[in-house]
């Protein structure tokens, strides 16, 4: 299977996968890439705020292929410690119902 198929296949499977990847669930994200393509590596920004995924020369988030400048591999424990505990359930707000005019979240 493509990698770039199956993200595309997930990220259209619902309107806020995306949102849910990149708001807390990256870490997670590259897990689900590394169950299906067991060569993926972990890499985290500058910031420590978001991971991609680098597989076969290209790095990937539920967007696609995305650069990978200012990224370094996920080396450290503490680093994995971090990331491990992202969320976007545990960490983002929760949507309560669509706003009747633009069909975005309203969050509390």
């Amino acid at each position: 299977m493509d990698i770039l198929l199956f993200i595309t296949t997930l990220r259209e499977s619902d309107r806020y996968i995306e949102t849910i990847y990149l708001n807390g669930g990256c870490y997670q994200f590259h897990l689900i890439l590394k169950t299906f393509f067991s060569d993926c590596v972990a890499y985290i920004n500058k910031d420590k705020d978001h991971v991609i995924t680098l597989y076969k020369g290209n790095y990937y988030d539920i967007t696609g292929i995305v650069d990978g400048i200012d990224y370094c591999p996920l080396m450290s424990r503490d680093d994995i410690n971090i990331v491990s505990n992202w969320s976007f359930y545990r960490n983002k707000a929760i949507m309560i119902k669509e706003c009747p005019f633009c069909e975005e979240p309203i969050t509390f």
